[in-house]
């Protein structure tokens, strides 16, 4: 006999009986959905990409009028633009921010001819016949003093506008930090996931002691103070008012006044 007569059998049964049919097996729960990536607004993220481009190109315009432009070397996460004078050496951009003026080193290479291009099959032919021609000094044969002032001349130029494309690239950081720092927090506060990487912190206590020390770890800058200000408004509004909000005590640190100025 098989398994569908036996089972439709017990059910016949069961209702000759009056007994109420076996109710049906609840289904499977659903995993969790994961949680959603914090969302940055595109059109902040377009602006500040914009600034930070439209600072850097400021710099080159200025590198490009001192005459490093002759070669404009990319090297992924830093650019090298070279003086068309070698002993005037180079200058270094680093995506970060950063700069280097730099003394250009000792290269051999195919020199362009009237009939070749730069390092063309030709051009390297042309230092067998004349090799003294392929040797480029680059700045090492440059006296220290008259190295410094050239160095101190390009510094002198660029400063202002390095510092302003240093400070457009933090604007853009901070502005993608303070936007996704809501859902951040919530994620610590409301399930311990914590802020970078680790187990899950369990306790209310753990929590709080999370924001805190992410609160005191943000830099004494007008960039600092733009998340440390995220992080105070969280606290004040979602923390206290919750059933286990930070002891009058320890609710000192956040209330220290707000950084002025840069």
């Amino acid at each position: 006999m098989s398994a569908v007569t036996i089972g439709v059998g017990m059910l016949c049964l069961a209702t000759a009986r009056g007994d109420a049919p076996p109710a049906p097996a609840p289904p499977a729960p659903a995993p969790p959905a994961p949680d959603p990536e914090p969302e940055v607004s595109e059109e902040v993220l377009v602006y500040g990409k914009l600034r930070v481009q439209q600072a850097r190109e400021r710099v080159e315009r200025l590198l490009s009028d001192m005459g490093y432009a002759s070669e404009v070397v990319d090297e992924g996460d830093h650019t090298v633009y070279r003086h068309a004078d070698a002993w005037k050496g180079e200058v270094v951009l680093w995506d970060d921010g950063w700069m280097d003026v730099k003394r250009q080193p000792m290269r051999v290479e195919g020199r362009r001819m009237p009939w070749a291009r730069t390092d063309s099959t030709l051009a390297w032919a042309g230092c067998v016949v004349w090799p003294w021609l392929c040797v480029r000094m680059g700045g090492g044969s440059v006296g220290h003093r008259k190295w410094l002032g050239v160095e101190t001349k390009t510094v002198q130029v660029v400063h202002g506008s390095v510092e302003e494309w240093g400070d457009r690239i933090a604007d853009d950081a901070t502005s993608q930090t303070v936007d996704s720092l809501p859902p951040v927090l919530e994620a610590l506060w409301e399930r311990g996931v914590p802020l970078s990487g680790g187990p899950v912190l369990a306790t209310a206590a753990e929590r709080r002691e999370a924001i805190r020390a992410y609160y005191l770890s943000r830099t004494d800058t007008v960039w600092g103070e733009a998340v440390r200000s995220g992080i105070r408004a969280f606290v004040y509004g979602v923390v206290q008012d919750s059933e286990s909000p930070f002891p009058e005590g320890e609710l000192e640190v956040f209330d220290r006044p707000p950084l002025r100025g840069p």
